[in-house]
Order: C-alpha cells, then sequence, then structure tokens
C-alpha cells in the first residue's frame, strides 16, 4: 500500500479499524500506516518547510528535529522549539507532490468507478462515480492545512471538556496551505497507554463522551477518531489531532439520527424504512417493501437481538442499504457511522468492556428533551408563524404587480389543455350540427304552421310548400344521425 502512494494509505488506515472483517497479523500491520510510513528525505522536507516559511528554518525555529515522530499519507510531522518563545512545537509538513499524486490516483479510481457503474448492474445502485467523487473532495481538502487549523479552533471554542479532552494550540501567525504548527503534545497512543485498569476506563468513557457531545450536542465532530488520531498525555488526558476531516450535522439530522437509533433497538423495520426516506432524497421511486426486507436482512446479520455496542455497524450497513434502493444520504451521516467505528475501536483498545451505546444513552436522552422542550416548539411555532406572515405580508405586493402587468398588457398565458386535441375542428363541427338541427326544427315549425292553412297548390290535399318542408327536415334529420354515428359522437 505504501508504494501504490496515498490514496492507498488511506485506505489502509481504514481497515486498521475492522477488526471485525480482518485477521488480527493483518490488522497489526495495517496500523503501521496511521504513523509509521515511510518519510521523505530530510533534504525535501527542509525545502518544504522554508518554501512555507519564506526563510530559512534556523530564523524561526532554535531547535528542529530531522527525525519525523510520525510520518503519514499526506504529511508528516516533526518536533521543534521556537526561536521567539522557546516553546516546543509539532510542525505537520505536507508531502512533496503529494496533490498530483493523489489526483492521479483518484483519475483512475473515478475511472475504475464509471466501468463498473455502467457495465455491472448490482453495483448500479451503489453509485460508486458519486463515492469516488466525495472521496475526492475530502482527500483535496485535507491538503489545506488552514481548512484543519480553522476546524481545530472550532472545536476548542466549543468544548466542554477541556479538563478531560482538548485539541492542540494552532500558531496561526505559521501555518500555511502546507504547514500546520501546533503545540508539542507529549504522550503515546491509546494502545500504547500503561495505566491502571480504573485509569484506562476512565479515559474511554472521557474520550467517548467527547465525541457524542460533539456529534448530538454541538454537531461539529471529529470524523476520523481512530488510535493513531488520539494521544493520552502525560498528565491523563485525552487530545484529538489530525482534525483535517469533520462531519457536521444540523439540528434536524441529529433529530432523524435519534429516531433511526431507536428504531433500530427496537428491531421496529417500518419506522427504519420511514426514516431513511426522511434522512435522504429519492433518486429513484422507492419499493418500499423491498427496501424493508433489506433492512430487515442487514439487521439479521447481527442475530436475534440488537447489540447496542454495533451501533456504528449498524448505521453503516443501513447507510448501504438505503442507497442500493434509490435513497441518497448526506455524505456527513457516512462520516458519523465511521467516527462511531473508530471512536469504539479506540475505546475498546483502552477497555475491553468499553459500550458506546451506554455512552451516547445520556446524549441521546437529552437531544430528546431539548427536541421537546416547550421553548424549543415555541421557537419553532414562532419562526413558522413568522415566515407564513412576512409571505402574507408580500401577498399584497405581489397581487399588485401581477395586476400591473396585466393592465399594461404585459403578462400572457398560455395553455394547454392535455387530451383536448383539435379542439378547433370539435368545436366547429359541434357548432354546425348545433345550427343545422335549429334549421331542421325550424322547417319542422314552419311546415306544420303552413300544413294547416289549405294554401294551394296541394298535394295529396295538403299545402305541397308544408310536405316539402317536411321533406328537407327529413332528409337533414336522417344526415345528421349518420354524421353523428359515423363519427362516434353517440358515445
Amino acid at each position: 500500500m505504501e508504494e501504490l502512494g496515498p490514496t492507498f494509505v488511506k485506505m489502509g488506515q481504514v481497515l486498521s479499524t475492522r477488526t471485525d472483517s480482518l485477521p488480527a497479523p493483518m490488522i497489526e500491520s495495517l496500523k503501521q500506516l496511521r504513523d509509521r510510513v515511510k518519510p521523505e528525505s530530510i533534504e525535501t522536507i527542509r525545502t518544504v518547510l522554508e518554501s512555507q516559511l519564506g526563510t530559512d528554518i534556523e530564523n524561526v525555529f532554535s531547535e528542529f528535529d530531522e527525525e519525523p515522530i510520525g510520518s503519514g499519507s499526506i504529511a508528516q510531522v516533526h518536533r521543534a522549539v521556537l526561536a521567539e518563545t522557546g516553546e516546543e512545537v509539532a510542525l505537520k509538513i505536507q508531502r512533496a507532490g503529494i496533490e498530483k499524486a493523489l489526483t492521479a490516483d483518484l483519475e483512475i479510481l473515478a475511472w475504475l468507478a464509471r466501468e463498473a457503474h455502467e457495465r455491472l448492474e448490482d453495483v448500479k445502485p451503489c453509485n460508486l462515480p458519486g463515492v469516488v467523487s466525495q472521496l475526492k473532495r475530502s482527500l483535496l481538502t485535507e491538503l489545506d492545512f488552514t481548512r484543519e487549523s480553522n476546524f481545530s479552533d472550532i472545536f476548542s471554542s466549543r468544548n466542554t471538556f477541556k479538563k478531560h479532552v482538548f485539541a492542540p494550540k494552532v500558531f496561526t501567525e505559521f501555518t500555511t496551505e502546507k504547514l500546520l504548527v501546533t503545540e508539542y503534545v507529549k504522550g503515546v497512543s491509546p494502545e500504547k497507554f500503561s495505566g491502571t485498569e480504573e485509569e484506562k476506563k476512565l479515559l474511554a468513557n472521557q474520550g467517548g463522551r467527547s465525541l457524542f457531545h460533539q456529534i448530538i450536542r454541538i454537531g461539529f465532530f471529529h470524523a476520523d477518531p481512530h488510535p493513531g488520531n488520539v494521544i493520552i498525555t502525560d498528565d491523563g488526558r485525552i487530545c484529538f489531532i489530525d482534525w483535517g476531516m469533520v462531519g457536521q450535522l444540523t439540528q434536524q439530522m441529529r433529530f432523524n439520527l435519534a429516531d433511526l437509533l431507536k428504531a433500530v433497538m427496537a428491531r421496529d423495520v417500518e419506522h427504519i424504512a420511514f426514516r431513511g426516506n426522511c434522512m435522504g432524497r429519492q433518486l429513484t421511486p422507492v419499493d418500499i417493501s423491498q427496501l424493508e426486507i433489506d433492512i430487515t436482512r442487514a439487521l439479521d446479520r447481527f442475530g436475534p437481538e440488537i447489540n447496542a455496542r454495533y451501533a456504528g455497524r449498524i448505521v453503516l450497513e443501513l447507510l448501504h442499504v438505503f442507497g442500493v434502493n434509490g435513497i441518497s444520504l448526506a455524505d456527513d451521516y457516512l462520516m458519523l457511522a465511521k467516527a462511531i467505528i473508530s471512536i469504539d475501536q479506540t475505546g475498546v483498545s483502552l477497555d475491553p468492556e468499553f459500550n458506546v451505546a451506554k455512552v451516547a444513552a445520556p446524549f441521546i436522552r437529552d437531544l430528546e428533551k431539548e427536541r421537546w422542550q416547550p421553548t424549543h416548539l415555541l421557537k419553532k411555532l414562532y419562526w413558522t408563524l413568522s415566515d407564513g406572515l412576512g409571505r402574507m405580508v408580500e401577498l399584497p405586493g405581489n397581487i399588485q404587480r401581477v395586476l400591473k402587468r396585466i393592465e399594461n398588457e404585459d403578462i400572457s398565458l398560455n395553455l394547454h389543455h392535455k387530451g383536448l386535441d383539435d379542439l378547433t375542428d370539435s368545436i366547429n363541427k359541434s357548432a354546425n350540427r348545433l345550427v343545422l338541427a335549429v334549421i331542421i326544427a325550424a322547417l319542422i315549425i314552419g311546415s306544420s304552421t303552413v300544413i294547416t292553412t289549405g294554401v294551394e297548390p296541394l298535394l295529396w290535399g295538403f299545402p305541397a310548400i308544408g310536405i316539402l318542408g317536411y321533406l328537407i327536415s327529413f332528409v337533414f334529420g336522417v344526415w345528421v344521425v349518420f354524421d353523428i354515428v359515423r363519427g362516434g359522437g353517440h358515445k
């Protein structure tokens, strides 16, 4: 995977969290991709660093360790000391030419995805080109370290667990798109932490609480909290690093998530299907019966009883089911499932009895209380009424503008009534028949009046004009009836 390039290193990092799918020796090998990827040469790194600083390294740092303390798919990290303040910092330096390498990999993946989408019927519902497109956006976004700096600052400003959980302080004056300068955090990964069992349980709980506070309370969360992105500090705190990938959930998305999890725990297939429709948009007409069958099959993979511990994997499986059935969900839901799986694996590395569902339960209950609080309902009602009243206020002005255009003959109305083709011919035929019927009626009435007068000449003892009128009326009448029957008008 190292030889194949940064995209495959990223894949290996994701696979290293799938202890449920891969054998332990392979997992241990893949874990090295988190921070032990073959580093760039120091000459190349110095060139990139000095180009971002705009000056020699010695002018900014009094110390610079050439040996990296960690190396990943996109960047590697070196320790340094600021010359001006003497503070220890970590320099995350982007690999040279990484954007070109990523773009080449992603173009190949995009071509393969398009070919598979066009040629393989079974994978069409998965929308592989869309998946690769999302992956491309995500990876290219990670190349801009100023965004990571902003995300880290956002978390720090909203973090309510500062005593136990934090993100490194960012030195924005030195940070650029290819260089991120943060405080140097001393510590070890959760898997290498050697504290007591009680300390490990406490840390696992604090990390899980922090993540679900991010997801459910503030809707802004670290999307990749695997053990390689978590540091246990020397003073027993948790530090989340690598904020290049974050997820964001609106309030309604969080409400939908709570409803989905409750339906999953209750194994309510019908409501899961309903909630899936509410959470996403339909790319194709959804067969509800087939959707419910697929949901049932997905839940059956986790046994007769739903174990809340597997919430992340269940959500991930359901997202796949929704996609296969033509329901497209926001990418942040996928990031959410991935984050839950990662924090579960990180928590288990500290505490084998760590249960992500138990940690999440209080936050979900608080979200339910927030949802049905009178203040929240009144606020929602206020905005609904405010929007409605605003539209009502605008209505007279809109009507006046329409009337003004009508008055100025600056408006036209085009009507196309389906099912009434050749309307003009139909009206003409009807009018002709109606006129002919009036003429026939007039002839019959006129002939009846004349026939009683005895006016000569006579024919068979009756006025000949009256008899002629009857004959003409008869001929016209027979012709009208024949025309109606022939044209199907009698139907």
